[in-house]
């Protein structure tokens, strides 16, 4: 008992001091100017960061043309901030027809980019929130029921152009169309990285390739086993002849 009581105090005076050594290490790199001490805190937003490290775990990207919504990053994911959906192209591959990420639900653990078996997945070093970028990566600020709106590829084109201009100068047919898809009082902000939803006319010309290409190959495949089976007949036929001219020589000789 007085041996774990002595135990104790040595332990406690010993972190003391370690810590008071610390302490007393960044006092003198501050006085100096070096070390790890120079390091300062800034007031975020007002002092933006000026450097950001590569290992930093910032906003997702999806590189949508590799991704096969397999849904292994949605099924990662502990928060469940992934919405996607897929549609076959004209060569029955999965295409992202959809695919958002609530970032007001993303904890950014990056567990989905480890899931990606693809790695269309990626974590940007990217930390702020624009909802007026362009290219094909952007942000958005949409309400509950806007999640459920599904948009084709050139609605997804018309309110990326829409949403990077300035309000006041749309037309009001544009800006009635653009409050009915983006919110910018809205309760989630939401990265969407997929082209959208297949028009019904692309999805029917998507269909009917796929259609053909399947005809051309059961017809390729048809046509194939024909030929094998034309050629198995005349082996058939040779082998036949073969045995019952064999036949016909032997047949007189047995009668000598």
């Amino acid at each position: 008992m007085i041996l774990a009581w002595v135990n104790g105090i040595y332990e406690g005076v010993d972190s003391f001091i370690g810590g008071m050594r610390l302490t007393a290490r960044f006092l003198v790199e501050n006085l100096r100017g070096q070390g790890g001490a120079t390091a300062v805190t800034r007031q975020y937003p007002q002092e933006p960061a000026v450097v950001v490290g590569n290992r930093v775990r910032g906003h997702l990207f999806n590189k949508a043309e590799i991704c096969i919504v397999c849904h292994a990053c949605d099924k990662a994911c502990p928060v469940d901030c992934f919405v996607m959906d897929g549609e076959r192209d004209e060569n029955n591959k999965m295409r992202a027809s959809r695919f958002d990420i609530d970032l007001s639900k993303c904890i950014y653990c990056g567990l989905c980019v480890r899931a990606c078996p693809t790695d269309s997945l990626s974590m940007t070093t990217g930390f702020e929130v624009d909802p007026h970028q362009d290219a094909a990566r952007y942000l958005f600020r949409r309400s509950s029921d806007q999640l459920d709106k599904h948009l084709d590829e050139p609605d997804v084109v018309r309110m990326a152009r829409l949403a990077n201009q300035p309000r006041e100068g749309l037309a009001a047919d544009d800006r009635a169309w653009l409050d009915g898809i983006v919110n910018p009082a809205g309760e989630h902000l939401i990265g969407m990285y997929g082209m959208g939803y297949f028009t019904p006319e692309q999805k029917a010309k998507a269909d009917a390739e796929r259609e053909r290409k399947k005809k051309e190959k059961e017809a390729a495949a048809a046509a194939a086993k024909a030929a094998k089976a034309a050629l198995e007949k005349a082996a058939a036929e040779k082998a036949l002849a073969e045995k019952e001219a064999a036949a016909a020589v032997a047949k007189p000789e047995a009668g000598a």
